[in-house]
């Protein structure tokens, strides 16, 4: 038998910013508990990298000069 998978992580924030995300939560009363506003705020970041992503092109390199004079050309 394999080690038992679970449904959640652990991570692990720094004092500071942890305290000022409790700080946040006191005072708009919004999210219940610190694990909410983590998942909610990460949420919220993949969905903007994937959006980000799908309308950002790929920079064009050009490898010499030849082929950038044939890009221009065109």
């Amino acid at each position: 038998m394999g080690p038992k998978k679970t449904k959640y992580k652990t991570v692990s924030l720094p004092r500071g910013l942890s305290d000022d995300i409790q700080k946040l939560m006191d005072k708009s009363g919004y999210w219940p508990s610190l694990g909410s506003f983590v998942r909610e705020a990460a949420l919220e970041k993949l969905k903007r990298e994937r959006i980000a992503s799908e309308f950002v092109p790929e920079p064009i390199v050009f490898l010499d000069d030849e082929a950038s004079r044939r890009i221009k050309r065109k």
